[in-house]
């Protein structure tokens, strides 16, 4: 899936390539943007729901400054998670966040997602 969701006045886009996350943010920010930030319920539904719930995607969350220390990339801390059952797994190598349909995964920065 490549394309655009419209969700409260901003514009989403759901990638069809993967990058790392760094590669992936760097996409964004080279284009005025940055990777998504999933901070309530409602998004993360409307995010869900153009999700196929097998893919997963890069989100702007990460742990990569101190361990369990989780913030998005505008700084703020992650206040209500939607992480997925037995997430975040507490390895010191997985300090970026992908969401899937079940709620947020971390995983190692350099593996290879889609990104929103």
């Amino acid at each position: 899936m490549d394309g655009w969701l419209y969700y409260k006045c901003s514009f989403y886009y759901f990638s069809s390539e993967m990058k790392s996350w760094t590669e992936s943010r760097r996409y964004c920010t080279e284009r005025g943007a940055d990777l998504v930030i999933i901070n309530n319920t409602e998004k993360q539904k409307t995010v869900d729901k153009m999700q196929d719930g097998k893919t997963g995607f890069w989100i702007g969350l990460t742990d990569s400054e101190e361990e369990g220390n989780w913030k998005w990339v505008d700084g703020s801390t992650l206040t209500s998670g939607f992480w997925g059952f037995g997430q975040p797994g507490g390895k010191t190598y997985e300090n970026c966040a992908v969401s899937y349909s079940s709620g947020f995964h971390d995983c190692p920065c350099n593996d290879k997602f889609k990104w929103i």
